[in-house]
């Protein structure tokens, strides 16, 4: 390389963010906490699920996908009920994933959605991040962080 001359090179760069950036076009707003932080293994807790429809017209086919974080199970029956009472219209479980099906959603409508869930591994845990959008409109989602759990052993 005596008197200069241009050397050759690539760059590959990969990351990932544990909740990406949320688009400013998303019609819905998420939010999702837990009612403790710190339980005991064998008893239930909440996580307690807010969709706005952020828009002053109603939408069609928002979903919530909520991350449970591990060592936690959802109470299928609660689930059955809540769309009993007609706040969700359907539901699924996968993995550590809970999904939110609206048909639905009035104009800047607020749905509060209380998951129980049984804390049944002792451990620390962090969900993955939850995010909600309308079903024809994927590519606008509205994220939000994991939720972050201690479970402590039952003596």
């Amino acid at each position: 390389m005596e008197g200069g001359g241009t050397m050759p090179y690539s760059l590959a760069v990969k990351y990932n963010r544990e909740t990406p950036t949320s688009d400013k076009d998303c019609k819905l707003d998420l939010s999702v906490k837990m009612a403790q932080d710190k339980i005991v293994e064998g008893t239930s807790t909440e996580a307690n699920v807010l969709v706005e429809n952020k828009t002053a017209f109603a939408v069609r086919t928002p979903i919530a996908i909520v991350g449970l974080p591990g060592g936690l199970e959802p109470r299928h029956d609660q689930l059955k009920e809540l769309i009993k009472l007609g706040t969700i219209d359907a539901y699924e479980v996968r993995g550590r994933e809970i999904v939110l099906y609206w048909r639905a959603m009035a104009a800047n409508a607020k749905v509060q959605v209380p998951l129980s869930l049984i804390a049944a591994v002792p451990g620390t845990y962090t969900g993955p991040a939850s995010r909600a959008y309308l079903y024809y409109t994927d590519e606008h989602k509205d994220w939000t962080d994991g939720m972050h759990v201690e479970i402590a052993a039952k003596n």
